[in-house]
């Protein structure tokens, strides 16, 4: 027989079996990476193709296998083709040129072009298209995979068995083999989308925030004791009105002697429906006194809002571990976690941080920990706080005096370090702070 045809012949058979290559890695990719959620829909629909590719790819190591058994039969002819005919000549070839070692080099030259070829067109490519339409191109060639499964059984039910056996050597096995994402991931993707304009930013923020939802505590989003208005019932009069409407709350806690001792709560609709219904003369307490619904400050929010949703109640009071009284929070507090700040027109400005420029700034010291190091690009951690004023309250070691400003305390964040100076301290509460940031090239502007 003529060799060039030969030589043609192996060509044609090196270009097919690439192609088949090219076939068993972009239904890999394609099955990998389709969208169960569309296949499910196709399924029921009655797509025959969805309902075979969805009972393919529940034995994950079985289709594995029979992709894996195809890519390296089309390899091992490829290359055994190559080297029998193609090598031969081209080491033919360059005998006639003198050169030593023709046949072996002839054998990588070949070897290197095929394996470039088959990476490209066998490999990249079609797995690169595959990631383009996975749900086309994986439908397309379930049939053929199936068929497969079935000729190559042996061979993929003798590497099942040694993968499994492997991995229970190494103790790595389990049954379940489905792929999960991590909430990394799934933010990772959510941020991607954001970027793409799939969603907007109040959209990626709203879903941020509903990953993290079920991670908080009450304590982490109530309102302190500190900050809350309560009512003495001793105190409790028609005298206290004016008080009431200074402190611009809807709700306040009524307490019997100490304020651990949380009695109920009133509403101020309440309290001046009463007091008109006596003729603006008297307030009967315990007509307006609605009983308190407690809970330990350690409660996972998404558990107490269905817990307040069910009782029907809008606040809850929050106890803390001594069962002393900690805080409350509030429906509305709980949904801030989601939306974001819900103000209306009886809540005042609280402006948290007032930039002075130059690093510097002003801040509450309530101010959260989290929030102010996403605003300030800063690492801000404390392991026993949860605001600015209780990290400084940690490093100074002591409580400022009522009245006091000037006490200094300095923390690390990274490569920048922190001033923190107290400008306001009342009832033991540091209210005020200047905060300044430097680069650590000007830690000398610190000490002096």
């Amino acid at each position: 027989m003529d060799p060039w045809p030969r030589f043609l012949m192996q060509i044609l058979l090196i270009a097919i079996l690439t192609g088949v290559n090219a076939f068993f890695a972009s239904a890999e990719m394609a099955i990998v990476s389709c969208n169960k959620n569309k296949l499910e829909k196709l399924a029921e629909e009655g797509n025959k193709r969805a309902k075979k590719l969805m009972n393919l790819s529940k034995d994950q190591t079985k289709f594995l296998s029979t992709i894996q058994v195809g890519i390296t039969l089309a390899g091992f002819f490829s290359s055994g083709s190559a080297s029998q005919t193609v090598s031969t000549r081209l080491g033919s070839y360059l005998t006639n040129l003198g050169l030593p070692y023709a046949q072996a080099i002839a054998l990588v030259l070949i070897l290197i072009v095929l394996s470039f070829i088959t990476l490209v067109f066998g490999e990249l490519v079609p797995k690169r298209v595959a990631l383009q339409k996975p749900e086309k191109i994986a439908l397309s060639s379930v049939g053929i995979i199936y068929f497969a499964s079935f000729v190559f059984a042996p061979f993929v039910k003798l590497l099942s068995l040694t993968t499994t056996f492997v991995l229970k050597i190494f103790g790595l096995y389990s049954e379940d083999v489905e792929e999960k994402i991590s909430e990394e991931e799934l933010k990772s993707y959510i941020r991607v989308s954001k970027e793409q304009g799939v969603i907007n930013l109040e959209g990626e923020e709203m879903i941020v925030n509903i990953m993290d939802f079920d991670d908080k505590m009450a304590y982490e989003i109530m309102t302190p004791r500190t900050d809350i208005f309560m009512v003495d019932k001793e105190d409790f009069g028609v005298d206290l009105i004016p008080r009431i409407l200074e402190s611009g709350y809807s709700r306040a806690p009524v307490y019997n002697e100490s304020p651990d001792d949380i009695i109920g709560t009133i509403y101020i609709k309440d309290l001046f429906i009463n007091y008109s219904q006596n003729n603006f003369k008297k307030i009967d307490l315990n007509k307006v006194l609605k009983p308190c619904y407690f809970v330990p400050e350690t409660k996972k929010i998404d558990k107490l809002l269905k817990e307040l949703q069910k009782n029907k109640n809008h606040v809850a009071i929050l106890i803390d571990e001594y069962g002393g009284f900690s805080g409350i929070v509030t429906m509305e507090d709980i949904l801030e976690e989601i939306v974001g700040e819900i103000e209306d027109e009886f809540d005042k400005e609280d402006k948290l941080i007032e930039p002075l420029g130059k690093g510097a700034y002003i801040i509450e010291g309530k101010a959260e920990l989290d929030f102010l190091s996403d605003e300030l690009n800063l690492k801000l951690n404390s392991e026993n706080h949860e605001s600015l004023g209780g990290l400084m309250l940690e490093i100074l070691g002591y409580i400022p005096a009522d009245g006091s400003s000037g006490d200094v305390a300095i923390y690390k964040s990274g490569d920048k370090t922190i001033k923190m100076t107290t400008l306001k301290v009342d009832e033991n509460r540091i209210e005020k702070i200047r905060l300044e940031v430097f680069d650590d090239v000007e830690k000398n502007k610190i000490e002096k």
